[in-house]
């Protein structure tokens, strides 16, 4: 029988060479860390403690000779420190660690074990001569007796027995302590030796299992994924209608299998494809053959064929008479289009000349600079016409100006803007009022009577205001608004000065009056009256409102400069804030130095 390599094999085949490299891998990596792990347990638990605990005792050795030559050399009484101390290191502190070494001493060896009980042996010698001090030196009294005192020089002199008893015991503990030191150091010695065995075997193992791995996928892509991505890549293009131009070779395996039936589907698909385009082509004799009495779509076709061929007879004749209707309907279409180009041509240049009769009723650029010789002016509607207009006019020696901001924009404002303009000429002009509360008052009344005359319902229809009226020999300046403030800059600061919060026409005659305010200008002095379009202008990083405060700010960093750069950089800062917002209402501001 035929061996045959199938993709089940070859896959088995590479990941258990891979399987084996990696088992062995992990277990070489397990045993060094198995013997790390014990020469780690035996430098924690064994020779770091009696390191720590050889010092310690040496530590104590050499206290507690200085505290016995202290008690042998000071006079002092029983209760000293220094005696209660030697007492305690010699009673609690020296047998608590003598047990902890006698403890630690179970993992040592025999070397270790000996010169211990050897340093024991002479501690018990020290601590036989300590006891002797102690016992001839009881009492401060003690001190006095000369035998004693003999005894004591004996025993505690410089180079003496004492010192020399504890020279002993030092050296004794200075080897022991090289010995442990030794032996851990040996131990660590052979922890990094394991440690670097392990990086052999992570390092140069786990490249080996890296290389392993990179040849058993290179042998399934090459084998098995490669001919997986022919396939795809024909699917794919018959899933867009696209055909292979080449052709797929066999295989002796589950892809060669594939790869034939998918051969035999190109082909059917490209009969099935001819068909269609014959029948698309108004060939509707043209051959086809199912490939089976069980191919669903080849007879479908077939039967297409036939209803596609009595469908066209039908349809021929709806598109002839839907020519017909679609010819009529695109002629009243075209009538239609043309009328509404000249209905908004009609509409558009009524109000173009309406802008200009409006305009024609706003005063003159040269006559303001004859009345208000250091101002300026920035007006700016939102639409062609605009629902802001400015009066200016000189009565009794008195130079009256106003800005004026009526509801609405565009067509509505600007009519609004005409019975304001001919309210503000009917009542100073005709009626003679220069008083600014009396003017607002007047107007009021005209307007009213003219917007609400003859009418059941209250139309909120009106208008808001800042009138003033300068005294140019006196500087003195009255002002009234309705809902329009004024500012006044002096001396880098904004004065405000409040409106009345009610509009001019949108209430009864009836109630109370406008304020005055009687303003005692200074050289130097700036006024602003405006409309809100300015403050209620949209833009900014966040698409906020430029807000009043903003706008007080602006005024204050501009006013010391010439008039007409201030109307430019007014213009500058509104158009940056705005960007590409669009301008949501009229914008009319008036500046004017005393």
């Amino acid at each position: 029988m035929r061996f045959r390599l199938t993709i089940g094999r070859r896959i088995g085949m590479g990941f258990g060479l891979f399987i084996f490299f990696a088992l062995l891998v992990v277990v070489l990596t397990n045993s060094t860390l198995e013997r790390s792990r014990s020469i780690n347990t035996e430098i924690n638990e064994v020779y770091s403690p009696s390191v720590d605990a050889v010092v310690r005792l040496r530590n104590l050795v050499v206290n507690t000779q200085m505290l016995i030559k202290f008690w042998a050399n000071n006079e002092s009484i029983p209760d000293a420190p220094e005696k209660t101390a030697l007492i305690a290191l010699t009673e609690q502190d020296l047998p608590r660690l003598m047990d902890r070494l006698d403890t630690l001493s179970a993992g040592w060896e025999k070397e270790e074990l000996a010169l211990l009980n050897k340093s024991f042996g002479e501690m018990d010698k020290l601590f036989v001569m300590h006891e002797r001090i102690k016992a001839i030196l009881p009492s401060l009294s003690s001190y006095k007796d000369p035998f004693v005192w003999m005894e004591r020089s004996e025993l505690a002199e410089e180079g003496g027995p004492l010192d020399e008893q504890t020279r002993i015991l030092l050296a004794d503990v200075d080897e022991l302590l090289k010995m442990q030191e030794a032996k851990r150091q040996s131990l660590s010695g052979g922890m990094i030796r394991s440690f670097d065995s392990l990086k052999f075997f992570v390092l140069y193992l786990g490249s080996g299992l890296v290389v392993v791995g990179i040849i058993v996928a290179f042998l399934i892509i090459r084998g098995i994924v490669g001919p997986v991505q022919k396939l795809r890549t024909v699917l794919l293009s018959l899933g867009r209608g696209v055909f292979p131009r080449t052709r797929i070779h066999a295989r002796n395996d589950e892809i060669g299998e594939m790869s034939q039936a998918l051969t035999g589907l190109i082909d059917g698909l490209k009969r099935t494809t001819e068909f269609s385009h014959a029948v698309a082509a108004g060939d509707f004799n043209a051959d086809y053959q199912p490939l089976s009495e069980e191919d669903m779509l080849g007879h479908a076709l077939l039967k297409m064929r036939t209803e596609l061929g009595e469908r066209e007879r039908i349809l021929e004749t709806k598109v002839k008479e839907r020519t017909e209707e679609v010819v009529r309907q695109k002629e009243e279409v075209e009538r239609q289009s043309r009328k509404v180009v000249e209905l908004y041509k009609n509409v558009t240049d009524s109000i173009r000349y309406a802008k200009r009769l409006q305009e024609s009723i706003l005063p003159p650029e040269k006559r303001i600079k004859e009345l208000l010789p250091d101002s300026f002016v920035l007006y700016r509607p939102k639409d062609i016409v605009s629902g802001d207009f400015y009066w200016v006019e000189e009565v009794n020696k008195k130079v009256i100006f106003a800005a004026v901001d009526c509801t609405g924009h565009g067509v509505p404002g600007a009519f609004m803007s005409l019975v304001g303009h001919n309210g503000l000429n009917q009542s100073i002009k005709e009626h003679g009022n220069t008083r600014p509360s009396d003017v607002l008052r007047d107007l009021n009344r005209i307007s009213y009577e003219t917007l609400h005359k003859d009418r059941d319902q209250f139309v909120r229809d009106g208008m808001d205001m800042a009138l003033c009226a300068l005294d140019p020999e006196r500087l003195l300046l009255e002002y009234a608004g309705a809902n329009c403030p004024l500012y006044l800059v002096r001396d880098d600061e904004v004065v405000q000065y409040a409106p009345d919060k009610r509009p001019i026409g949108g209430f009864d005659i009836g109630n109370e009056g406008f304020t005055d305010h009687r303003i005692q200008l200074r050289k130097g002095d700036v006024v602003y009256i405006f409309s809100d379009g300015y403050a209620d202008q949209f833009g900014g990083p966040k698409g906020k409102k430029f807000l009043y405060r903003r706008f007080r700010e602006l005024l204050v960093e501009i006013h010391n400069k010439p008039m007409d750069r201030q109307k430019a950089l007014l213009l500058d800062a509104l158009n940056q804030w705005r960007g590409a917002q669009e301008q949501v209402d009229d914008v009319l501001v008036i500046g004017m130095r005393a």
